[in-house]
Parts: C-alpha cells; structure tokens; sequence
C-alpha cells in the first residue's frame, strides 16, 4: 500500500554499463568504512535521507551489476572512466 503523503514521482534511471561501474565505484568508495578515499563532509547533506537514498542506489547497484566482482574489475573501470571523461570538462559538479 502506497503512503498517502509520498509523491507520485517515481523515477527510473537508466545507466549505461560505463555510467554503471563508474557510479559504482564513487558510491562504494564514499560507503565503505574500509576506504581510505576522502569523502563528502556532513556539511555536503542537507538531510540524512539523502545518504539514505545514495547508500540505496549502492546498493541497487550491487545486487545488479557483475562487473565490480569480475578479477578484472580494476581494468573495466579504468577503460569506463576514459570513455566517459570527456563528456564532461570540469573538475567539479559545479564546473
């Protein structure tokens, strides 16, 4: 049953293999406590749902994907970031 108060909006989002893996790896690296990567501060979220919804989306991800427990996983994401970098200049979001 549908929570009266939530919004009609569900979405969909569809990835391709590349956007995949590469989302994968930056949501993994943000999650995992074993990481040493830097993360976004507190000060990045407005609200604890939105981690809720990105710790979501990681996990979507993993029941889905192959390719981030493939032997050569480090390869497949080197050759999706070169793919996809120059769809986008900038060194930030916000450009």
């Amino acid at each position: 049953m549908r929570d009266e108060h939530a919004p009609d909006d569900d979405a969909q989002i569809a990835l391709t293999p590349d956007e995949a893996v590469v989302l994968f790896e930056l949501l993994w690296r943000w999650s995992d406590a074993r990481s040493s990567a830097a993360t976004p501060s507190a000060s990045c979220f407005e609200s604890t749902a939105e981690c809720a919804v990105l710790h979501s989306l990681l996990a979507g991800l993993e029941k889905q994907m192959v390719a981030p427990f493939k032997e050569q996983y480090v390869e497949l994401l080197g050759e999706a970031r070169s793919r996809l970098q120059p769809s986008w200049g900038y060194p930030t979001l916000k450009g």
